[in-house]
């Protein structure tokens, strides 16, 4: 399936003229006049989205709608019409369309409803993806793990303040930053003492300098998580919806970078905001975790792909879903390998050895660590599994960091 095709129908030659002409910009465009052929050309080769005549010949766009989900497909249905019915628009919505547009229709909001239907396919079908994948697992399985981990996170809790507190100990000591020690060594056997100042060459104060900063940044770094892991963070009851605006506010912070590697960022529609349960959020520190796993994903994804931002509600619990494309010629392009899954969120494991300076991330290997900190500060969990991408057809995946917080007790 391509993600960019679009199938158009209609009987009239010069509408799909001005259709082609104004869409096929953004998309790869399949045109007919004959609702048959549209029919042969979708089980041929199914689309996200569809494009038809309202009124056509031989079958009706609504008839060749129904015999599409019939035949098992999804796609998302944009209907044109000379008719300005209201009932009809209804009953089109009621049968399973997408959208309805008027004929004549202006260009600008004709490409604004097409990328929005392809914007809500894709993000359905990864929503599929998450429930199949849950649907396969064993959930007797699934709950043993679960019980194991949670277990070994009660002991790891145990000793996850003094375990930071010695790798705070042995970093300022010079076990991690020792390249500070023999560079001011260096420092020292090449200056020269002239009326009581040294001269030292610019590039050794240079690499001092940047060695401090770094040095500052990364016990900064691991004094906050020390301080997550020790304190239970000051929170207030939300709902779902406040929860949305949080996300929403903390990808238009970060929008800019975005276009690093031109990625983008689709955020699913909040279809929980009439939910009433509350969850205890800390603002401040959700949105760092949130903004982290961002920069994660923008970092290692597939340059011009996507990252999809989902929700769900399982039980006692909200789930929401980041999920990102790998990038190609890696060997994580198939996804985290399964014994990687849980050890990425531990303090300084990596499996990339690259540092990608043009993010603010915290690298060295403690930012899923600090993520997953903050997670458990609120209760709960933070896993990494790896989806089909089933809208591509080259067998590769994407990986899905999934959050979930428990709702407050009623």
């Amino acid at each position: 399936m391509k993600q960019n095709k679009l199938l158009i129908a209609d009987d009239d030659g010069i509408i799909l003229e001005v259709l082609q002409g104004t869409l096929s910009k953004k998309y790869d465009i399949v045109t007919t006049t004959r609702s048959k052929e549209a029919l042969d050309l979708f089980l041929s080769d199914p689309t996200l989205v569809l494009i038809l005549d309202l009124n056509m010949p031989e079958i009706s766009g609504k008839d060749l709608m129904l015999q599409i989900f019939a035949a098992g497909y999804k796609p998302n249905i944009i209907f044109l019409t000379a008719e300005n019915d209201v009932k009809t628009a209804v009953e089109l919505f009621k049968t399973g369309a997408h959208d309805y547009l008027v004929k004549p229709f202006n260009s600008v909001e004709l490409m604004s409803r097409v990328d929005k239907a392809f914007e809500m396919a894709e993000l359905r079908i990864i929503n599929e993806n998450i429930q199949k994948e849950r649907d396969i697992r064993i959930e007797h399985q699934l709950n043993w793990n679960l019980f194991k981990e949670n277990l070994i996170k009660k002991d790891i809790d145990k000793s996850d303040s003094g375990l930071m507190a010695n790798i705070n100990s042995s970093l300022i000591q010079g076990a991690g930053l020792g390249t500070l020690a023999p560079l001011v060594q260096m420092i020292q056997s090449s200056s020269k003492l002239e009326d009581n100042h040294y001269i030292v060459e610019k590039d050794l104060m240079d690499m001092l300098f940047e060695n401090t900063q770094f040095s500052n940044k990364l016990i900064f770094i691991i004094g906050d998580i020390n301080y997550v892991i020790n304190n239970d963070l000051p929170k207030e009851s939300m709902t779902i919806s406040d929860i949305y605006k949080i996300i929403e506010n903390s990808i238009q912070e970060i929008s800019g970078y975005q276009a690093v590697r031109n990625n983008v960022v689709r955020l699913s529609d909040n279809t929980f905001s009439s939910n009433t349960k509350k969850i205890k959020i800390n603002q401040e520190y959700f949105t760092k975790a949130i903004q982290e796993l961002l920069f994660n994903s923008f970092k290692f994804s597939e340059p011009n792909s996507k990252i999809y931002i989902l929700f769900e509600i399982i039980k006692d619990s909200f789930h929401i879903s980041i999920l990102n494309t790998p990038e190609k010629d890696t060997k994580e392009q198939n996804g985290i390998p399964p014994e990687y899954q849980n050890i990425i969120f531990e303090p300084f494991f990596r499996i990339s050895r690259l540092v990608y300076d043009k993010y603010p991330t915290l690298d060295f290997g403690l930012g899923l660590c600090y993520v997953e900190k903050i997670i458990r500060n609120h209760k709960g969990n933070i896993r990494t599994v790896n989806l089909k991408n089933s809208l591509e057809n080259t067998g590769r995946v994407l990986i899905d960091f999934n959050m979930e917080i428990p709702f407050e007790s009623v």
